[in-house]
């Protein structure tokens, strides 16, 4: 594989989703441990990017094999339905990905948390069965939900764990906006695809809801990313500087505008992307000031 279809089929808007729950891991760990390991942060952020682009690589091979992709799908390498790398080529490269996230964990499980083995071993399994298997949750409405736990709660404390050594309650509530913005990345992604996904048997939110309904879903969920630090603020459950994640709400509105119109629709997930990583660095700003 070229380092141009590797970059390709690693989906660059998507990584959006693994780099902010690092970032609040790591500003978690400084704001409540007074501590950072810097080079145990390095390496689970490295883990995070090997896992996500395996998981992309994934979602390719499966999609292709079940017939989903075409060379006029939006939001995806293209390399298989291209010809330009071989189906099994892409499955074995997110194999070794997997593999190579897996060594770099052991390294943490050994300096640091045996329990991060388990919660590896859990965002590995996550992988194979989001994309793969007789029941793909990806062809199902639960997908959302699924990488609410995912790219949320167990990235977030997994990060905060590695980085400081323990995981405190703060992380559970700093990942619930994180984990509703990336879900609002699916669901972008499943709404654009939704006609595409019916006639292929998927039974994603945006197909079993429909258009209207589906983006009012969006609407409820972008606006619960922000609710969430409002009330966990006054709950003195976070610190009031994470208020600041308000300033990412006019980007909310346009974001959220640009979606309902079908030209933004085809860029929902660079569209919802930008927004996950704005509102994402702002919450570890509020962390850490």
């Amino acid at each position: 594989m070229t380092w141009k279809a590797f970059f390709k089929v690693s989906r660059p808007p998507t990584l959006a989703a693994t780099v902010v729950p690092m970032l609040v891991g790591g500003a978690l760990s400084w704001r409540s441990l007074h501590t950072l390991d810097w080079w145990a942060w390095i390496d689970i952020i490295c883990i995070g990017f090997l896992m996500q682009i395996g998981a992309n690589m994934l979602n390719e091979y499966y999609d292709y094999v079940n017939g989903l992709d075409t060379r006029e799908s939006l939001g995806i390498g293209g390399i298989i339905v291209s010809g330009e790398v071989n189906a099994t080529v892409v499955r074995r490269w997110a194999i070794a990905l997997y593999v190579t996230a897996l060594i770099l964990g052991l390294i943490l499980v050994v300096f640091r948390d045996p329990w991060l083995l388990l919660m590896g071993i859990l965002a590995i399994a996550a992988g194979f069965v989001y994309a793969g298997g007789p029941f793909p949750i990806s062809s199902t409405p639960f997908g959302e939900f699924f990488v609410f736990l995912i790219m949320g709660p167990l990235e977030i404390t997994a990060t905060e764990l590695a980085a400081g050594g323990t995981i405190t309650p703060m992380a559970w509530i700093a990942s619930i906006p994180v984990g509703f913005l990336v879900a609002a990345i699916l669901l972008g992604n499943n709404l654009r695809d939704r006609v595409k996904d019916g006639q292929h048997g998927r039974r994603t939110i945006p197909v079993v809801l429909g258009y209207e309904r589906s983006f009012g879903v969006i609407v409820a969920v972008v606006i619960a990313a922000f609710v969430a630090v409002l009330t966990a603020v006054l709950a003195h459950r976070l610190p009031a500087a994470t208020l600041v994640v308000g300033l990412a709400l006019p980007l909310a509105f346009v974001t959220l505008r640009r979606l309902h119109h079908p030209d933004g629709l085809k860029a929902a997930v660079p569209l919802m992307g930008r927004l996950h990583i704005v509102m994402g660095l702002l919450l570890a700003l509020g962390l850490i000031i």
